[in-house]
């Protein structure tokens, strides 16, 4: 156990940190009226010190304790409204898909221990970094010139590992849990499932990137290619999936979970900076679209109240057949611009943001990304970069979806909501507008603009790449104009579609359910992928798990169990009648154990 602060941690500290003091601002606001506030105060300061505390471990194992704490965590903040059975079974459902993936990390770590134990030599094991060597890279060059390691047996580690990542950071097919997490109170979803919590993966496998290069240390890896096309294929399956969903909550939450696609690819095709950079700007204004949905979902609460028996439907309904809230319905409400204007103001700028506006801090670390996609070399690279391309426009799509069905238009509920005033819940909203305009250009050179307007591309320093980078000088990158002008035209032109579909009444998603009705519904229904698994585990997993729970426990483990018992019972029977009380007995019980002890030995002794 260790404390390790480098510049990828600083990062990550000013992240947690400043994310979770505004959180705690916010939650004073928004839970105030629960009875479980305390309680919720006390999740909420565990999970801060756990996600610092893996923010700075020096070492794997040190990782992965706070990892699991972490998850923890996580598992109680899901399931703080117990008494609802659909945050219930999404605590359940959270806990169990993460423990698939942090199985897969485990067995990573372990196998990498065994291939690499004669090196630590007494040293703590499995450092990240370390003066004099004893670390991941040290490691890895002494096992691979050793011939423990080589470039297969480093690649089926990394691919173990990745599942500990792909479940905390809700990669396909580890993510259906995060949309089904928004169950828990808003703070939460802000803090844990957009900020901080599901970045934890992105940041481990920033944190021991050596596992996914080669044993040479180079980005041409076969680990490093798989972390790129999870991330892309999670990205764009997450964006398409987003297009149909009307709980704003969880609009947002596929939009996280397509986010992170963009930092598993910005890692896998060498964009280390570019990775964590887009984490870095992210959080702050993801978090502050949570929390104005939050005052959203606040704000109309007290105008759906009053139907009980709504109430105990939502409260009753299973995960699979749930209700959308009526205060979360995104066809309830419209028009709140005129009702909530500080609301509306932070979740436009944090549209702009996440849709890679210019100007606006997503479209610096967008454009890093998919500029490294398109200049990747590995396997169906092309592809890769037009994917992240049009999941660009497809973000900004749904995006300014959400925020022309909620703030623009009329208002489409029954009871008008009260008129926003300046409180504690919408301070930390006008808080986290700043870095969500203005922490992009840590990552900007001015230079960049006169290579825009036909100078001379070359390499350009910024300030977040001379403080972060991977190996012993950063890299530069020379604006692409070509590829700045196509992404920013894509995610121009979904913020226009969504403008001509939802203000002027273009008949898009009329003319997609009637023509288009299975892949409406393929969205819908999220890939189907929960069915799936229900599927899967009805027909194969509980009857295998029931078959190895009758052969191994009631067979097996009953049995053995019984036979000791019965053994113990008959012992005591037998011996009972040695103790009667009779004096002659017992001396006729001593004698008869030296006679037999005595035999036992004349046949036993050693001859001559």
């Amino acid at each position: 156990m260790g404390v390790m602060v480098d510049h990828l941690a600083a990062i990550m500290l000013i992240v947690v940190t400043t994310i979770s003091l505004l959180v705690q601002v916010y939650t004073h606001g928004y839970m105030r009226e629960d009875t479980g506030y305390s309680r919720f105060y006390s999740y909420l300061s565990l999970f801060t010190g756990s996600m610092l505390g893996l923010v700075v471990s020096t070492n794997l194992f040190e990782s992965y304790f706070f990892w699991e704490l972490v998850g923890v965590c996580s598992y109680f903040l899901i399931g703080f409204w117990w008494h609802k059975n659909t945050a219930a079974e999404a605590c359940m459902k959270a806990f169990v898909v993460n423990r698939i993936g942090d199985f897969g990390f485990l067995v990573g770590v372990l196998w990498f221990l065994s291939a690499t134990y004669g090196f630590w030599n007494g040293h703590p094991v499995l450092m990240f970094s370390d003066q004099a060597g004893y670390d991941l890279v040290g490691a890895i060059k002494w096992a691979a010139s050793n011939g423990s390691l080589t470039a297969a047996s480093l690649t089926a580690i990394s691919v173990w590992m990745l599942m500990g990542p792909m479940a905390k950071s809700a990669q396909l097919p580890l993510h259906v849990w995060l949309a089904d997490a928004m169950e828990g109170p808003t703070p939460i979803s802000a803090l844990i499932h957009a900020a901080t919590m599901v970045a934890a993966g992105v940041y481990l496998i920033a944190r021991a990137y050596p596992i996914w290069l080669t044993p040479q240390g180079t980005t041409d890896s076969a680990g490093l290619a798989i972390v790129a096309w999870v991330g892309c294929i999670t990205a764009f399956a997450a964006a398409t999936i987003a297009l149909t969903q009307f709980d704003i909550k969880r609009v947002l939450a596929w939009s996280t979970v397509s986010q992170l696609g963009y930092m598993f690819c910005g890692l896998g095709v060498g964009a280390y900076t570019g990775g964590i950079f887009h984490l870095f700007n992210h959080a702050f204004f993801k978090a502050m679209l949570f929390l104005c949905s939050g005052a959203v979902i606040h704000g109309l609460h007290h105008c759906f109240s009053h139907d009980r028996d709504l109430k105990k439907r939502l409260n009753e309904v299973s995960l699979m057949d749930r209700l959308i809230p009526p205060d979360q319905d995104l066809r309830n409400m419209g028009g709140l611009k005129e009702y909530m204007p500080i609301t509306s103001f932070c979740f436009l700028i944090g549209c702009l943001s996440i849709s890679g506006f210019p100007g606006m801090s997503g479209f610096f670390s967008k454009d890093d990304i998919i500029s490294s996609a398109f200049r990747y070399a590995g396997p169906g690279h092309e592809l890769l970069a037009w994917g992240l391309v049009i999941t660009a426009g497809l973000t900004a799509f749904y995006m300014f979806r959400a925020y022309f069905l909620t703030f623009e238009g009329k208002y489409r509920g029954k009871e008008k909501p009260h008129k926003e005033t300046l409180s504690v819940m919408n301070l930390p909203l006008l808080a986290l507008v700043i870095p969500s305009i203005a922490s992009g250009y840590l990552g900007m050179n001015p230079g960049m603009w006169s290579q825009i307007f036909g100078g001379t591309p070359t390499p350009l320093p910024n300030v977040f790449t001379q403080f972060l980078h991977w190996g012993p000088h950063p890299e530069f990158e020379a604006a692409d104009p070509t590829v700045m002008l196509i992404s920013t035209a894509f995610g121009l032109g979904g913020i226009a579609l969504a403008y001509m579909v939802y203000l002027n009444n273009l008949g898009l998603n009329t003319w997609c359910q009637n023509s288009l009705k299975l892949l409406y519904q393929f969205s819908w229904k999220k890939w189907y992928f929960d069915e799936a698994y229900i599927w899967f585990s009805q027909k194969f997993a509980l009857p295998l798990f029931r078959t190895a729970w009758n052969l191994i426990d009631m067979t097996i483990v009953d049995n053995m169990v019984n036979l000791s018992s019965f053994v113990a019972v008959g012992s005591g029977e037998m011996l009972r009648y040695s103790e009667n009380g009779r004096g002659q007995w017992y001396a006729l019980v001593i004698f008869g154990s030296v006679s037999a002890l005595g035999l036992l030995y004349f046949l036993l002794r050693p001859l001559g």
